[in-house]
């Protein structure tokens, strides 16, 4: 994916790395276990619902293996400037489905909401 920030061009990469500096950042823990679950336990479900501040961690760390690389604060201040924060979700959301790192994640999390709202 590619966005223009400060008239400049930043590439995001959904992939393994990605996934590993999710969990990194951001591990479940259950009794005292960690798991890398990050993606499909919190991300997903966080940028579905909208969240702003999962919004700009991502976008950050998609860009972390990326050159040039952007900080959070220009990240943060793009997002509060962006005219279509609505369709950055949408294409967000469309990369990761689209990601081999994060297709399987969005398939099963879609499928858990289905069988959720059918009971």
């Amino acid at each position: 994916m590619e966005l223009t920030i400060n008239n400049k061009d930043y590439l995001f990469t959904f992939g393994v790395k990605f996934v590993r500096e999710l969990d990194k950042q951001r591990p479940i823990e259950q009794n005292g276990i960690r798991f890398g679950l990050a993606l499909s336990a919190a991300i997903i479900p966080e940028l579905k619902s909208t969240n702003i501040a999962t919004l700009a961690d991502v976008l950050y760390l998609a860009n972390r293996t990326e050159n040039p690389r952007l900080k959070q604060a220009e990240i943060d201040n793009y997002l509060d400037e962006c005219e279509d924060i609505e369709a950055l979700f949408d294409e967000v959301l469309k990369e990761l489905g689209d990601s081999n790192a994060g297709k399987l994640a969005m398939r099963q999390l879609e499928s858990r909401m289905k069988q959720a709202e059918q009971r």
